[in-house]
């Protein structure tokens, strides 16, 4: 970009074209900030993982001991663990907007943060109805299907940002497999045992240090 001329002539010059080989690369900078993701710190991002680990555990453990019968019918027990995946969606939600930090766009986070908020209107309608209602399925499907689709492009995001540890990005497409798909098996254990290392390693700082180490290493 050409320098401003407007203090010597009072108005600014015109933008004069650069070469290719003048262009300078604009330097991506980690964690990055936004409206929405600006607002989800290290600890509240670690705390929301954690959370949803510990819930997620509870869950599966259940799950595998009580197995659920193919009764429309939703019973107390049900009740109870319907409602403990919908904090645990929420706070997934927010997982998903702190690690969009660290990716090269957050667009694939808020999709994926949309579909967990709205399938929670599944589920509490289920909990406090006692049955799924007529529109779950519809709801279930679109949720379901932004889940996926916003997981697998915040997932693609990280690890072309290459700012967080493979091991901590790639698992994140099979956290709702765990927990949808496998939830019956005792899904919901390594889920949230995954989830768990998430939020320790947000609120030891650890992948906010990575991503300081990698800026200046690119720098030097």
């Amino acid at each position: 970009m050409t320098p401003s001329l407007s203090k010597h002539f009072g108005a600014p010059a015109p933008a004069l074209p650069l070469a290719d080989h003048d262009r300078v690369p604009i330097a991506r900078s980690y964690p990055r900030d936004g409206r929405l993701i600006g607002r989800i710190g290290t600890r509240l991002a670690g705390g929301a993982a954690v959370t949803a680990a510990v819930l997620s555990i509870v869950m599966g453990v259940t799950q595998a001991l009580f197995p659920q019968d193919e009764d429309p019918a939703i019973d107390p027990r049900t009740r109870v663990l319907l409602a403990l995946f919908t904090v645990v969606l929420w706070a997934l939600a927010v997982v998903y907007l702190g690690l969009a930090r660290y990716a090269r766009s957050s667009w694939g986070a808020t999709v994926a943060a949309a579909g967990t908020v709205l399938l929670t209107v599944g589920t509490i309608t289920s909990a406090v109805n006692g049955i799924d209602l007529e529109f779950f399925p519809v709801v279930a499907m679109a949720a379901n299907g932004a889940w996926l689709v916003g997981t697998i492009a915040l997932t693609v995001s990280l690890v072309r940002a290459k700012q967080v540890s493979l091991w901590v990005a790639l698992p994140l497409v099979l956290l709702q497999v765990c927990l949808i798909f496998l939830s019956q098996s005792g899904g919901g254990v390594p889920a949230g045992l995954f989830l768990l290392v998430i939020g320790v390693l947000f609120l030891r700082d650890r992948i906010d240090s990575r991503a300081r180490a990698r800026m200046r290493r690119g720098r030097a």
